[in-house]
């Protein structure tokens, strides 16, 4: 499975440079490299091959193994900052505004996890996960915050926000463990439905 890069294609990746189409071949490449070898047995030459792009090119960005996986990590992190952003920005209506951005998240995770890199490296997918945990919720805060206002405004009283994002984010890392079958996604695409349902018969109770 390649990863998909399109929501990163502008981010910035340390302060040296920005995403070129080499670039994002590059991370795009080590990640399906370290999918099939792990961080241990990857070597640049492994990179070179699975990304397509030649030797000279690959050193022109990356002087070693080490470079090249900070840049990954951040890669990842960047591309879902910027598509849940692009997922929810335009949308005036609270719920759908939900309902894109929980779907854009189920459909970035699965896409952008390739087969067997949580298997075979790890420790490579925990320490990501640890280091930007806090990013993650930050992005997710941030394209919900019309509908948590919203939420608000209906029910009459603030809600714990930060702990329901936090929910949401667990519960989507918990996909990269126990792999989302076709009723999950369901579930969890129908939420905007089921939040919309529960609010409203909330709401109802309270007036």
């Amino acid at each position: 499975m390649k990863f998909q890069p399109e929501f990163a294609a502008s981010a910035e990746v340390g302060d040296d440079f920005v995403m070129s189409p080499s670039v994002i071949k590059i991370l795009s490449g080590a990640l399906d490299a370290i999918a099939e070898r792990g961080v241990r047995r990857l070597s640049m030459s492994d990179i070179i091959e699975a990304s397509g792009v030649s030797r000279g090119t690959l050193y022109r960005y990356f002087s070693s193994k080490d470079d090249v996986l900070a840049a990954v990590a951040e890669f990842v992190c960047i591309g879902f900052e910027n598509g849940i952003r692009e997922a929810a920005e335009g949308i005036d209506d609270p719920i759908e505004r939900f309902r894109q951005v929980m779907q854009f998240y189920a459909r970035y995770t699965n896409e952008n996890s390739p087969d067997r890199v949580f298997e075979v490296e790890p420790r490579f997918h925990l320490s990501f996960f640890r280091s930007r945990f806090a990013r993650y919720k930050l992005a997710v805060h941030s394209a919900l915050e019309p509908t948590f206002k919203y939420i608000e405004a209906k029910l009459g009283k603030t809600i714990n926000a930060i702990a329901f994002v936090e929910i949401l984010v667990r519960l989507q890392l918990s996909t990269l463990l126990v792999p989302a079958d076709e009723n999950w996604l369901m579930l969890w695409n129908e939420s905007a439905d089921s939040l919309e349902k529960w609010l409203l018969d909330t709401a109802d109770q309270t007036v």
